[in-house]
């Protein structure tokens, strides 16, 4: 059976998407672990070796079927077109993932045994373009694989995780143009002491988008795509620059800016090395910088957070705050394993304190922790007065919402030199 190149089955799909008299299945398939067994045994050539006899086991089974198409898409990932309706192509898919399991190769002195995880859709008129029918497919896939080995998942056009995978894949040049051409620009939104008047200025640093209509759009969903397709460090880079262009511009110095951070940056720690650049080169006083790590990043990848917070709190000597708390909440008793000044508590905590006893059990457990360990609390998405008498009761040192101030625009980079 003739294996085709990624192009040559791209092509093949978009010539049934728009010939078909009758409707076929995409299967997606990724021959797990195979390079990092082979790359950990002997290198490139069993690699090599390894994916070939896998390859040859899938021939083996399809053979028997009509007018299969079997397509090479990455190293260890494949294609194949069948022309079979959906139901039966999840069948074959189940079968070819049993068949393998019960499979072994064997490589010089070391045995392999091979496991699959495939994704299936439909070839249906309601993908636009080939390229649709692939990220339908890898979305498929990737539901798969978090579900674990020899597992099949089927997809169709109008699943809503796919719908929003397809939103992000469509907004991912307009956020990479908006980079480039600086059409995004800097909000602040205040960050309000409740119980201290002379308490110093807090504000924190929100992204918008800024396009040709003079339309503005809200971060959202451009930090989903940028966190979808593995750019988030890039828009932090933005931020970071753009910011720091604000800060040599101003006269006074009494506020003290947050800006959010990745998770993707918090693993880069040359992210720290652009901060002293950026510092140096527009005299930013560190002092005046508090950057926010979700609790969820900080839990996940423990040991480069803490590595990544020592850098800025204790080489640079900005502020940390832990942002998002709550949403972990499995995780609070870590609270005190990091050398933050500030525990943000997650808005959907606020929202829900006068209905659910559950959130202000967790909001009182916050702030309570916090006064343990000398920490200040900021409460986001205070939207009312009983909201907010609420959280003083409960302790909380700081407000932020449309209660306290609204987002204004604070740097415009596309109107600066």
């Amino acid at each position: 059976m003739n294996l085709l190149s990624r192009p040559a089955f791209i092509d093949r799909i978009r010539r049934i998407a728009e010939s078909q008299t009758r409707r076929q299945a995409l299967i997606y398939g990724e021959i797990n672990y195979a390079i990092q067994v082979a790359s950990l045994l002997q290198g490139s050539a069993a690699e090599e070796e390894l994916i070939a006899a896998i390859q040859k086991l899938i021939c083996k089974k399809i053979e028997p079927l009509k007018d299969t198409i079997l397509g090479q898409l990455d190293r260890n990932r494949f294609g194949l077109i069948v022309n079979r309706p959906v139901k039966e192509s999840v069948k074959f898919a189940e079968d070819l993932v049993g068949f393998l399991d019960r499979q072994y190769i064997t490589i010089g002195d070391h045995t392999y045994y091979p496991k699959l995880t495939l994704g299936v859709t439909e070839l249906s008129p309601e993908y636009e373009t080939p390229e649709m029918v692939l990220a339908a497919v890898d979305e498929a896939l990737y539901q798969a694989r978090r579900t674990g080995n020899s597992v099949v998942k089927l997809i169709d056009h109008d699943n809503p995780q796919l719908r929003d995978y397809c939103d992000s894949l469509k907004l991912l040049p307009v956020l990479r143009k908006g980079l480039i051409e600086r059409s995004f620009v800097l909000y602040s939104q205040p960050i309000v002491s409740i119980a201290e008047k002379e308490a110093e200025k807090k504000a924190e640093i929100l992204l918008r988008y800024h396009n040709q209509q003079g339309e503005m759009y809200s971060e959202k969903k451009f930090l989903k795509t940028a966190q979808l397709f593995h750019i988030s460090r890039e828009v932090d880079l933005y931020v970071l620059h753009q910011f720091c262009r604000f800060m040599a511009q101003q006269t006074r110095h009494d506020t003290v800016y947050s800006l959010n951070i990745s998770g993707s940056t918090v693993r880069n720690h040359d992210f720290v090395d652009s901060v002293v650049t950026e510092f140096k080169r527009f005299g930013v006083n560190p002092e005046q910088v508090c950057f926010e790590i979700p609790e969820t990043v900080a839990d996940t990848d423990y040991a480069q957070a803490i590595a990544f917070m020592h850098l800025l709190k204790d080489r640079l000597g900005c502020r940390l705050s832990l942002d998002d708390i709550g949403v972990g909440s499995s995780n609070l008793a870590n609270l005190s394993k990091y050398n933050v000044d500030f525990f943000k508590i997650d808005g959907a905590f606020i929202s829900e304190i006068l209905e659910n006893s559950y959130s202000e059990l967790v909001i009182g457990f916050i702030t309570t922790a916090a006064k343990m360990f000398d920490r200040k609390t900021i409460a986001e998405h205070v939207e009312n007065r009983q909201q907010l008498e609420k959280i003083k009761m409960l302790g909380v040192d700081y407000t932020q919402g449309y209660l306290t101030g609204m987002p204004e625009l604070l740097f415009d980079p596309s109107q600066e030199g």
